[in-house]
């Protein structure tokens, strides 16, 4: 008994004397701008802007409100028009504030710019509406192990000769309170240009708060599809987002890849133009 009581205490010992506090001294950051607009074919401008705020910050009902930057001035020019988009609330989203236009509509082949006037800084970007390209076909297919859940298979055809960017959108009707996109959203015609191209969609990853979390489709969803043609500078910033979601789902998953932002004065974010052909897929 005498001896178990010893090894105990011996082993207790060990433990003890092992044991390290460390002290993580996480550096000081100052808080900056955080953009996403866009500019789509047929429809006026959207802008939203956020405050990035420490890791160690809390965020609860009291000081959520302090990360949405609703006091800015956002302008968005084109080559012949220039106007002060107007702000807006919608409950059904966050952040709940954003920016619209009401003057200039997005059109394919014209170049947008963007400026933000925010606590006496000037942060600026540009993007242009290239061509769209349409999906030569579409269906929805069950999933090997599991019939009841769907997938929809798309395919289209990549113009020969010049680089193309793709992003893919989703939004099921009476169901989604808008278009999000999908898993692993956006493609570039690397190894297929000017081929025939498949592609599986699939939903991304559900917040924690929504319970429905399922990432395929069932029978009685209608899907509307949206289908993007984007420029160089909006797929490399997405993609590094999709990256991102794609690890966080990994718990041994680690990445260092930042998005690149596409403003000046060290905005983060992007202001991006789609050009996109919509279709509409009943699940069954």
């Amino acid at each position: 008994m005498r001896k178990l009581i010893f090894y105990i205490s011996f082993l207790s010992f060990v433990f003890i004397s092992c044991t390290k506090e460390v002290n993580v001294n996480l550096p000081e950051t100052d808080s900056q701008l955080v953009i996403e607009g866009w500019i789509e074919q047929g429809k006026y401008p959207i802008v939203y802007l956020t405050k990035s705020k420490k890791y160690t910050d809390k965020i609860d009902s009291s000081n959520f409100l302090n990360y949405i930057a609703s006091v800015a001035k956002v302008t968005v020019s084109n080559n012949y028009n220039s106007e002060v988009l107007t702000l807006k609330l919608n409950q059904n989203q966050f952040p709940f504030y954003y920016y619209e236009g009401t003057e200039i509509l997005g059109e394919i082949g014209d170049t947008y710019t963007i400026k933000v006037e925010l606590s006496g800084k000037t942060y600026e970007g540009s993007t242009t509406i290239l061509p769209s390209v349409s999906l030569t076909k579409y269906e929805f297919q069950p999933v090997e192990n599991d019939t009841t859940k769907k997938f929809i298979n798309i395919q289209f055809q990549d113009p020969p000769e010049v680089k193309n960017y793709y992003r893919v959108y989703i939004k099921r009707l009476n169901k989604d309170h808008s278009y999000k996109p999908c898993y692993l959203s956006t493609i570039n015609d690397v190894g297929f240009n000017g081929e025939s191209f498949s592609y599986q969609i699939v939903r991304n990853y559900s917040s924690s708060l929504q319970e429905d979390d399922t990432r395929y489709f069932v029978q009685g969803d209608s899907v509307m599809v949206k289908f993007c043609a984007i420029d160089q500078k909006t797929h490399d910033y997405w993609k590094t987002i999709d990256g991102l979601i794609a690890v966080s789902a990994n718990p041994f998953g680690l990445s260092t890849n930042t998005p690149l932002s596409n403003f000046t004065n060290d905005a983060l974010g992007i202001f991006y133009g789609l050009s996109s052909k919509n279709y509409l897929i009943v699940i069954k």
